[in-house]
Formats: C-alpha cells, structure tokens, sequence
C-alpha cells in the first residue's frame, strides 16, 4: 500500500504541474509500465505477479522559439532494494542554435539506443539489446549535440560523467565521449554506427561499439544490430580484458489499425579470461526469444500479450519460459 501511495503521491503532485500548464507554456507527461507474467520455468520460486516496473513524471517548458527545458522523474527499483524509488532522469535544457545544430545540457537523455528503440517498438514490454545487457544508460549527465549533417545524415556527439542518472560523479573525474552517425535512405531504410570510450583508473579505456540497419516503411519494421563492449562487465564498471558481445534482431508487422505482431531474437556472449575453463558472464550468457501480439485500445493505452524464452549457455541452469501481459498508460 505505502507503494501505491508513494506514486500516487507524485501523480497528483503533477496533476497540479497540468493545472498550472494549461496557462502556460508547459507540457506535463505521465507514463506508467504495468505487468502480469506467469513463470513456468522449472523451479521458479515466484509463479506469477503483478508489477508495476516503472512510472514516468515528466514536464516541459517552452521559454521561447529556440530554447526549452524539461524535467522527468523515474520511479523504479533501485540497487539496494527498494521497490519504489523516485530518481531525477533528465533535467535538460535544449538551446536549438541552428535550424542543424540543437544543445542539450545538464541531465540529458542519452541517444546511445534512442533510435533503435524507435523500430525495436516496445521499450515499455522489453529493452533494447544496449539498455537491457547494461551497455549504456538510458540518461546521464553532460552535454550533446545534435548536428544535421544533410537531409539524410544526422551526427550527435557527447560528453558525459558516464555513471547513469541513478549516480553521481565518481571521485577519478573520468569523462566519457562519443557519438552516433545515421544515414536514413530513401526507401525506408536506415543504418548507425555508435561509438563511446572511457577511461579508467587503472590506465585502460571501457570503449562501446554498435552497428545498427533498420528498415521502416507501411506496415513493417525490421531491425538488426550488433553490439560489443571491451574492457567492461556494464558501462559503469569497468574491467580489463572482460568483454560482451551479441546481435539482437526484431521484426513487427501491422495487422490493422490497433494490432501489431512482432519476434525478437538476442544473443549474449562473454569472453573466457586466461586461466578460465568458462567465460566469465557464463551465469546470464545465452539466447532470447520473444513472440507478441501488441493492441492498442486507444491513445495512451496499449495491451502487449507476448511470451519469452531465454536459454542459457550454461547447462546446469534452468532455461527460462514466461508468459507476459504488459501495459503501457500515457496521459
């Protein structure tokens, strides 16, 4: 109960934001990730639940043509326990210099996976391959630039403190760089090359690279990348000579106006390390498999029934068998 009145607590407080907006310049945004699955994995200690996994808060303020602020609140789980903790994810200011060149500043929405979520379809069901595995955060703060190269070529680049939102700064200082280049064809189809590097204190760089194709057009959309991050078990931990890698492909097909069926498909894989029989992620090294069925019943509700299959690479543990009903709401 105190969980449900802790985000309740938020909810009217934004409520109050709406009010003040509607006489403003200002947007208020809520978003809510709700679930029932079913656990049929053999010895599952936990068969089925209810969850809320995430509540979005979020407000924007427009203070003139070319500059604008928002403000976002996660509410989530956080690492020591907690079910529902309020995290501040952005708190940015966009100047938009240029008609081809916009900055952001301070707690920034990162864009290490922004577009492949965009063809991937269904953040609010499952992550993306670099989100889910840890390759990068969602959020963090630094500073970005959005640079239109052509009508077809688009190039941020950044500098971040690399943590995430949910950290601050270490103590060492040590600032992550890097960058996304897209080219969007004509005919649907797009391509992106990410990279990001940052150094440690133990005199070696934590470096990502990404490789994305993506095809969008009518009623089909299809995506494949392939992800690999050196010196790293996660983006905000490095460790010299550990290393991930994996592809992650998806496609989803329109049926009508509301329905939407879709199949995923990931691969994770860790490298061994001298001396070592196994690699080193061997405990969550394996294959992802997820077919759904996404209704929309109407503007800021959405209904996905899918069912998801990971099989691990080490025998000895049981290999996953979910059944998922997830909810998105938008108001």
């Amino acid at each position: 109960m105190k969980k449900i009145k802790f985000i309740l607590t938020i909810f009217i407080i934004f409520i109050g934001f709406e009010i003040y907006s509607q006489q403003n310049k200002g947007k208020v945004s809520t978003r809510v990730y709700w679930n029932f699955n079913k656990d049929f994995t053999k010895d599952a200690p936990r068969k089925n639940a209810f969850e809320i996994k995430r509540a979005y808060f979020g407000y924007e303020y427009r203070i003139n043509d070319n500059i604008s602020s928002k403000v976002t609140f996660d509410v989530g789980k956080n690492s020591s326990g907690s079910d529902y903790t309020a995290f501040l994810k952005i708190a940015q200011l966009d100047w938009k210099i240029k008609n081809n060149l916009k900055l952001s500043i301070g707690m920034i929405g990162n864009k290490q996976f922004k577009f492949q979520e965009s063809i991937w379809g269904y953040r609010y069901m499952y992550k993306t391959f670099q989100d889910e595995n840890k390759f990068g955060s969602s959020a963090d703060l630094g500073v970005n630039a959005e640079i239109k190269l052509s009508d077809k070529i688009n190039l941020n680049l950044f500098a971040l403190n690399g943590e995430g939102y949910k950290n601050v700064q270490d103590d060492n200082g040590f600032i992550k760089i890097g960058g996304n280049l897209i080219y969007e064809f004509d005919n649907g189809f797009s391509a992106k090359i990410y990279y990001d590097s940052q150094p440690s204190i133990e005199n070696f760089n934590l470096v990502n690279t990404g490789y994305f194709i993506g095809y969008e057009k009518e009623k089909t959309r299809i995506g494949l990348e392939y992800n690999e991050m050196l010196n790293g078990k996660t983006y905000k931990d490095p460790s010299k000579d550990h290393s991930l890698s994996g592809f992650s492909g998806y496609i989803s097909q329109t049926l009508s106006k509301n329905a939407t069926i879709f199949f995923r498909y990931d691969s994770l894989g860790s490298n061994i390390l001298s001396g070592s029989l196994d690699a080193w992620n061997s405990g969550k090294d394996g294959n992802l498999m997820i077919w759904g069925f996404e209704h929309v019943v109407t503007k800021g509700f959405k209904l996905n029934l899918n069912y998801r299959n990971y099989n691990y690479n080490d025998t000895s543990i049981n290999n996953k068998s979910m059944v998922f009903i997830n909810a998105e709401i938008k108001i």
